[in-house]
């Protein structure tokens, strides 16, 4: 919804509140051909991952989780991502809350990322 700045004459996007927990599908395709590109995290159903998930994506089991929360530096950049990026979201609010400031949610998920990067990752 814009909202019309009457002074200026123009139209003025509110802010969206989760920008700083989202990357786009470009931003994280550039990203991942850097040299030390963010570890990309899955956290949709192990059926899903197992059709289809993007090159390099680790399955979010609990093991990982486990593992992500007691052992990795806080300073890991992580992208998390689910079908359409409302869960990755979550999972990347959650990360912060425990300290991980570079962890992102893909914003639209791996639906976003086969329209806009790779189209040949089927959409369902």
């Amino acid at each position: 919804m814009a909202i019309s700045g009457k002074r200026l004459g123009v139209s003025v996007e509110p802010e969206d509140p989760n920008a700083s927990y989202l990357i786009t599908p470009k931003e994280l395709s550039a990203l991942l051909k850097e040299a030390k590109p963010p570890v990309v995290i899955d956290v949709r159903s192990e059926r899903e991952f197992k059709m289809l998930r993007l090159d390099g994506a680790k399955l979010a089991t609990r093991e990982l989780v486990e593992e992500i929360f007691t052992k990795w530096d806080k300073e890991t950049a992580i992208v998390v991502y689910d079908h359409k990026g409302r869960m990755g979201l979550d999972a990347a609010k959650a990360l912060a809350s425990r300290g991980f400031s570079k962890a992102k949610g893909l914003k639209g998920g791996i639906d976003a990322w086969s329209q806009e990067i790779d189209p040949l990752i089927p959409r369902y």
